[in-house]
């Protein structure tokens, strides 16, 4: 399953207000927060005919608590969340984080103004 990712402008600017704070325990609080945010909408979302790919969930921390790690772990993961040619993709992941990822980037632009 392909990876999504998150670009931000300003980033410079944000590096180094981290740096200037050398607190990062709120950033590593909103980075769980969200990360638990993202986990329970995309298993309000994901298929449950047989509750497989629904447990096989894994939210992981990374870098020290500054970033975070989710993965449906079946063999057929990608294909509901992107689809084959004979049926359509339910999107559970990309619909969580189009979500997750608008109010993470509205929670640090907050804490950093």
């Amino acid at each position: 399953m392909a990876d999504y990712e998150l670009a931000f402008s300003g980033l410079p600017e944000l590096s180094e207000t981290i740096q200037e704070s050398k607190d990062l325990e709120d950033v590593k609080t909103l980075v769980r927060i969200n990360g638990s945010d993202l986990m329970r909408l995309s298993q309000l979302r994901v298929p449950t005919d047989s509750y497989t790919l629904k447990r096989s969930a894994k939210l992981k921390s990374l870098d020290n608590g500054l970033g975070i790690s989710l993965s449906y772990n079946t063999d057929y993961a990608a294909y509901q969340e992107y689809g084959t040619r004979f049926f359509a993709g339910k999107f559970y992941l990309k619909q969580a984080f189009d979500v997750v990822s608008r109010q993470f980037i509205t929670d640090l632009e907050r804490m950093f103004h």
